[in-house]
């Protein structure tokens, strides 16, 4: 029986993702990242599992104002996380990305802890031609609310242990 194409392919797995990512890329189930105080002030800095870093800082008051403020960083994360999964989107659907800026803002309350109460994306895009608005409405709803895990912890929220350990 000769091949043909449908008879080549295979069926989708469970958890398939269009973006086809090969999962020797894949994020462990767990992921960890450690803040260690620089001893000034209450300027900390941050380790990813993976080796890179970043400083959290607080304002003058508290701190220098040497770097983010832990909740501008939580801001970021979320901006990064849903527009890389955008621009991967766009590219997968072939819409002609120029660039891309994702602004985020976040209300919060005004009695401490000051938790967000609302947070709002806007995905600001220039194009490099005609675009197809269904599909790229799609990856950004897709980027948001299918493949950011930032996104998915903050909307549908997280349990969150805490304990000492003396040295």
């Amino acid at each position: 029986m000769p091949w043909t194409r449908s008879r080549c392919r295979r069926k989708r797995p469970s958890g398939y993702s269009p973006l086809r990512i090969d999962t020797e890329y894949m994020v462990a189930a767990m992921t960890k990242a450690t803040a260690r105080w620089s001893g000034n002030k209450v300027l900390f800095d941050l380790e990813s599992a993976s080796g890179h870093t970043a400083q959290v800082d607080e304002a003058p008051i508290f701190g220098d104002d040497a770097a983010m403020r832990p909740t501008e960083m939580l801001l970021a994360a979320l901006g990064g996380c849903t527009g890389l999964n955008a621009v991967l989107l766009l590219k997968k659907f072939k819409q002609p990305l120029r660039s891309m800026e994702v602004e985020v803002e976040g209300d919060r309350d005004e009695e401490w802890p000051k938790a967000f109460n609302s947070i709002h994306i806007t995905f600001h895009c220039a194009w490099d031609g005609d675009t197809d608005k269904k599909l790229v409405d799609q990856a950004i709803d897709w980027a948001c609310n299918r493949y950011c895990p930032i996104h998915a912890t903050l909307s549908r929220g997280v349990k969150i242990e805490h304990r000492r350990k003396d040295r």
